[in-house]
C-alpha cells in the first residue's frame, strides 16, 4: 500500500498542471450543464459567436483531456520495452496498476461524481433513488472510456504512438464500413441472447485480462496478438452460431387486411407518383426512392410504426432483384391520410431496370402501440414539474415544442394535442402556417441493458408535435409550404405510456411499374 501511495503522490506532483486544467474544464462544463436552456433565450443571440461555439465543445474537450491525462500518467512508467528507469526500482506491477487506477479515480471519477450529485440537487431531482444508476453509469464510463484508453496507453511508448494507433484503428473501421457499404445489404439477424452476452463479456473481459497481462509481463506484441485472437474468436462465433431471430421471425406474417393500419399504394403518375431524389451523401452511386402511400384505419389511441421495408423487383424473363430490409421509423397516427417511404437503391441497378415495366413486391414490418396510463397534462406559462416528463417548459421561440429535463434518459411517451380546442395567437412567419389539425408526439423508451456512460445525469430532451399529413393540406393553403404546431399557456395534451401490442409483417404489390416514366431525377 505504501508503494501505491508513493507512485500516486509522484504522479500527482508531476502532473499537477494537467490535473488543474482538467478541473478547470470540468468546472466550465458544469457551468454550462447548470444552464441547459440559456442558448434558447433571446439574450443568447447577443453573445459572441466564439462563446456559443466554446460552450458546445467544452464537455467533449473535457472528456478528451481526460483521455490525454490518462495516457500521460500510464506512459510515465512505459510498459513498452525493458530499458525504462522504473524497472530497476522495486516496483511491483500490481502496485503500479493500482496507483494508476487510483489516480483516475481521485482526479476524474470523484470530481465527476460530485458534479453529478450537484446537478441532481440543483434541478431538484431525488439523489438517493438515483445513486444505483449513477454508480452503474460511472462503471459504464470506465468500460467505455478509460479501459480502452488504459489498454492502448499500455501498448504504446509515447503520446505520438498512441495517436498513430488510434488513427490506424479509426481508418480501419472507416475502411471496413466503406467496403461493407459497397455490398448488397442483407437481412437483419441477431444471435441468441446468451451468445450476445458471452461475446460482450469476452470483448470487455479480454481488454481487462490483456491490460493486466501487459502490466505484469510488458510484452506488447504478445498482448496485441492476444487482442487480435480475441477479435477473431468473436467474429468466428458470429459466423458459426446460428441466428436466433431475423425480421421474418420477429414480425409475424399477416394479411394486409388484418393490419392495424390500411396502407394503400396508389397508382403512381408522372406528376405525383414516385420521386427519385438525390438525398444521400453519395449521389453518384445511390438514388433514394420516395414512395407515397395512403393511410387509413388506425384506431384511436393507437400508433403504428413502420419499422422496416423491403422491395423485390421482378419481371418476366429477368432475374429477381431484392434488396433486403431497410429501416424506416415512420409513424402512422389515426389522423394521417398520406405519408411517404424512402428506399435507397443502387444507381447502376436502377439504370438497368428503369426502362422496363417491373412488378414491385413490397414488405413492411409494423409495430402497433396503444396508449396506456392516459392522463391530461395542462401546460402553464412558466416551467413546470411532471412526474413522468421531469422539468418542462414551452420553447420560447416558435413555441412549437416542449423542452424537458429528466434524470439519465427521456421517458417513453405518446402525446396528443388538438390545436382547435386551444387556439393560440397566430405568428407571422413567411412560409409557415399554424397547424389546426390534431397532432402527435412520440418518444421511444429504451431502458433495457446496462446504463449508458452519462457525463451529466440530466437528460435534456424535447417533445415536438408533428404536423398532421392530411391530403387537403396541399390544396387548402396554396403558397404555404410548412405547418407547425403552436403551444401556449393553458394548452392541454393527452399523455400516455406506449404499450407494444404486436409486431407484424404485411406484403403489398405494385404491378407493371416503369421507373423511368415515374422518376423525377431533379433535372439530371
Amino acid at each position: 500500500m505504501n508503494q501505491v501511495l508513493h507512485i500516486f503522490k509522484k504522479d500527482a506532483v508531476r502532473h499537477w498542471p494537467e490535473i488543474l486544467i482538467s478541473l478547470v474544464l470540468l468546472g466550465l462544463s458544469t457551468r454550462e450543464e447548470l444552464y441547459p436552456w440559456h442558448d434558447s433565450s433571446v439574450l443568447s443571440s447577443f453573445r459572441p459567436a466564439i462563446y456559443n461555439l466554446a460552450s458546445r465543445w467544452i464537455t467533449p474537450a473535457t472528456i478528451l483531456f481526460w483521455v490525454f491525462l490518462t495516457v500521460r500518467v500510464v506512459q510515465d512508467e512505459s510498459l513498452v520495452g525493458d530499458r525504462q528507469w522504473w524497472v530497476t526500482k522495486p516496483y511491483q506491477w500490481s502496485n503500479l496498476l493500482a496507483a494508476k487506477l487510483l489516480f483516475i479515480f481521485i482526479f476524474v471519477s470523484v470530481p465527476l461524481f460530485h458534479v453529478q450529485l450537484l446537478l441532481l440537487h440543483q434541478f431538484g431531482f431525488p439523489i438517493l433513488p438515483s445513486l444505483p444508476t449513477l454508480a452503474l453509469s460511472q462503471l459504464s464510463f470506465y468500460f467505455v472510456l478509460f479501459l480502452p484508453t488504459l489498454f492502448l496507453a499500455s501498448l504504446t511508448k509515447n503520446f505520438g504512438q498512441f495517436l498513430l494507433t488510434v488513427g490506424g484503428i479509426v481508418a480501419g473501421v472507416v475502411s471496413i464500413v466503406w467496403v461493407a457499404s459497397k455490398f448488397p445489404s442483407v437481412d437483419t439477424k441477431t444471435p441468441p441472447a446468451i451468445v450476445e452476452a458471452f461475446q460482450s463479456t469476452l470483448l470487455w473481459g479480454s481488454f481487462l485480462v490483456i491490460l493486466v497481462w501487459q502490466f505484469a509481463r510488458r510484452r506488447r506484441w504478445v498482448s496485441a496478438a492476444a487482442l487480435l485472437a480475441m477479435l477473431g474468436v468473436n467474429a468466428l462465433i458470429s459466423v458459426v452460431v446460428p441466428d436466433a431471430k431475423s425480421i421474418e421471425t420477429k414480425y409475424a406474417r399477416v394479411a394486409a387486411q388484418s393490419a392495424p393500419a390500411k396502407i394503400v399504394m396508389p397508382e403512381p403518375t408522372k406528376a405525383d407518383g414516385w420521386k427519385i431524389t438525390n438525398l444521400t451523401l453519395d449521389p453518384i452511386s445511390t438514388i433514394d426512392l420516395s414512395i407515397p402511400i395512403s393511410v387509413s384505419g388506425v384506431a384511436p389511441g393507437t400508433m403504428v410504426m413502420v419499422d422496416v421495408m423491403k422491395i423485390t423487383v421482378n419481371s418476366a424473363g429477368d432475374p429477381e432483384w431484392t434488396r433486403n430490409w431497410k429501416y424506416q421509423h415512420i409513424e402512422l397516427w389515426p389522423e394521417d391520410r398520406s405519408r411517404a417511404f424512402t428506399y435507397e437503391m443502387d444507381r447502376k441497378e436502377y439504370e438497368k431496370i428503369k426502362a422496363r415495366p417491373e412488378n414491385l413486391h413490397i414488405e413492411l414490418g409494423l409495430s402497433e402501440y396503444q396508449e396506456a396510463d392516459t392522463r391530461i397534462v395542462a401546460i402553464p406559462a412558466a416551467k413546470f414539474v411532471d412526474e413522468t416528463l421531469g422539468i418542462c417548459r414551452i420553447e420560447p421561440g416558435l413555441s412549437s415544442y416542449l423542452q424537458c429535463l429528466k434524470p439519465f434518459q427521456p421517458p417513453g411517451l405518446m402525446a396528443t394535442f388538438d390545436p382547435k380546442k386551444f387556439p393560440c395567437t397566430k405568428m407571422n412567419k413567411p412560409g409557415f402556417i399554424p397547424e389546426d389539425a390534431v397532432s402527435h408526439a412520440w418518444k421511444f423508451a429504451n431502458h433495457d441493458g446496462f446504463p449508458a456512460p452519462h457525463y451529466s445525469p440530466i437528460s435534456d430532451y424535447s417533445i415536438g408535435f408533428r404536423a398532421a399529413s392530411l391530403p387537403s393540406d396541399r390544396d387548402s393553403k396554396p403558397g404555404q409550404e410548412f405547418k407547425f404546431v403552436i403551444l401556449c399557456p393553458g394548452s392541454e395534451i393527452r399523455l400516455a405510456r406506449p404499450e407494444l401490442k404486436r409486431q407484424i409483417r404485411i406484403a403489398l404489390d405494385m404491378p407493371n411499374v416503369r421507373l423511368e416514366d415515374l422518376a423525377d431525377t431533379g433535372g439530371e
